[in-house]
C-alpha cells in the first residue's frame, strides 16, 4: 500500500468514528455498586403470600439488588416450599438472591442464634481446648473442627443442595467463629500440638478455600461473600482475606464511629475508623476481591437511630462495593423509623 492510499483509508476510518469529548475520553468506567438485603428468618414456618411480595417490593423501590435468606441445616428439608416463595417473590421484582448459611457446624453465624445439627450428632468433630474439653459457645452449643473429612463433606453437600433447591446467586459467610486453637485428635495430627496461633487460622481459611472451590465447580457465576466482625486482629483480617475464590470481603458493624458512643457489641466492633471496619477496604483491594460492609443496625434504640442517621452519609461515602443492610431486624425501639433512615440513605447512594 503507498502512503496516498494509506492516507486516505486513515481518513475514511476516522471519519466513521465518532468524536468523543475530553470528559469521555478520560473518565473512568461508573464503578458498579451492589447493595442487598438481610431478610433473616421471615416467613420461613409461618409464610404469608402477600406480605412477602410487600417486603420484596419494598426492597426492590429502594434500589436493593439482592436478599440475603438465611438457610439453617434444617431448611434444606424443612422449609423448603417456603423458601422458594421468597426466592420466586425476589426474582419478580429483579433481584437476586443470595444464601446465608446459618449455624452450620456452629462454625458461621447467621440467624437465628440455634445450636448445629450436625454438630451435635457428630461429637467426634468437635473442636477442643487443651485441656481436652469442648469449646462451646453460649450462642450455638459446640463447634466442628475445619480438620475432619466429613465436615468438608457435610458443607459442600450442604451448599450442593441449596443450588439444587433454589435459584441462589450467592453464598455469604457470616462471620466465620471458629478461628481459634484447636486441639481435636485431628488438629494435632495435622498441625501439631505445638501449633501457631497463625497455623490454625490458615487451616481455617485452607477449609473455606476448598469449599468455595465446590460453589464455583457448581457455577462460575456464583458469587462468594465474607466479613468477619470490624474488631478482628490484623492476622486474622490479613489471613482470611487470602481464601480462594472468594469475590467479596469485609467487616460488620455499627454505622458509626467509636468515639460517637452508641450501642456496641464490642469495643471497635464500627465501620468507620482506621483501625476498624474501614481496613477492610484496602486487605480486600490488596487481594484482588471487591470490598464488602454489613451495617449492623439491629439492636438499636431511637438514640443509636438518630446516630446512624448521622453517619450514614459517611459508610456510603467510603464507596465499598458490596453494602448489606438489615430489613426489619431483631430488637428495635422504633423499627419504623430505623428503616426510614435505612431507605433515605440507600437510595440516595444509588441515585448518585
Amino acid at each position: 500500500m503507498n502512503r496516498r492510499e494509506f492516507s486516505k483509508r486513515a481518513m475514511l476510518t476516522a471519519l466513521s468514528v465518532p468524536l468523543l469529548s475530553n470528559n469521555e475520553l478520560f473518565s473512568a468506567p461508573k464503578k458498579e455498586k451492589l447493595v442487598s438485603s438481610y431478610y433473616l428468618r421471615a416467613h420461613t414456618y409461618t409464610l404469608v403470600p402477600h406480605q412477602v411480595r410487600e417486603d420484596m417490593k419494598w426492597m426492590a423501590d429502594i434500589g436493593t439488588q439482592a436478599v440475603d435468606v438465611g438457610v439453617l441445616e434444617q431448611d434444606l428439608y424443612a422449609a423448603v416450599e417456603n423458601i422458594e416463595y421468597i426466592v420466586e417473590a425476589a426474582h419478580k421484582e429483579g433481584m437476586k438472591v443470595f444464601a446465608v448459611p446459618s449455624r452450620w457446624g456452629g462454625m458461621i453465624a447467621g440467624a437465628p442464634k440455634v445450636p448445629s445439627v450436625f454438630s451435635t450428632l457428630n461429637p467426634q468433630t468437635w473442636i477442643l481446648n487443651d485441656k481436652g474439653k469442648p469449646i462451646t459457645s453460649n450462642i450455638s452449643g459446640v463447634m466442628s473442627s475445619v480438620h475432619y473429612p466429613e465436615v468438608l463433606e457435610f458443607f459442600c453437600n450442604s451448599l450442593t443442595q441449596i443450588f439444587k433447591n433454589w435459584d441462589i446467586s450467592g453464598i455469604i459467610w457470616d462471620e466465620i467463629k471458629v478461628l481459634l486453637k484447636d486441639y481435636s485428635e485431628m488438629a494435632i495430627k495435622n498441625l501439631g500440638v505445638n501449633a501457631k496461633f497463625e497455623q490454625h487460622v490458615d487451616a481455617v481459611c485452607d477449609f473455606f478455600s476448598k469449599v468455595n472451590t465446590h460453589i464455583k465447580s457448581i457455577g462460575q457465576d456464583k458469587s462468594v461473600h465474607a466479613f468477619l466482625f470490624a474488631n478482628k486482629t490484623q492476622i486474622e483480617i490479613d489471613r482470611v482475606a487470602q481464601i480462594k475464590n472468594m469475590d467479596y470481603y469485609g467487616s460488620d458493624g455499627r454505622p458509626w464511629r467509636m468515639e460517637d458512643g452508641g450501642s456496641l457489641q464490642d469495643k471497635n466492633k464500627v465501620l468507620l475508623g482506621k483501625n476498624c471496619g474501614e481496613r477492610f477496604i484496602e486487605v480486600a483491594k490488596n487481594n484482588n476481591v471487591k470490598s464488602l460492609m454489613l451495617i449492623e443496625n439491629h439492636e438499636m434504640n431511637e438514640a443509636d437511630n438518630l446516630l446512624m442517621d448521622k453517619r450514614l452519609p459517611e459508610v456510603f461515602a467510603l464507596d465499598v462495593d458490596h453494602y448489606i443492610y438489615y430489613y426489619y431486624p431483631r430488637s428495635l425501639k422504633d423499627p419504623e423509623g430505623n428503616m426510614k433512615i435505612i431507605k433515605k440513605h440507600v437510595k440516595k447512594f444509588l441515585e448518585k
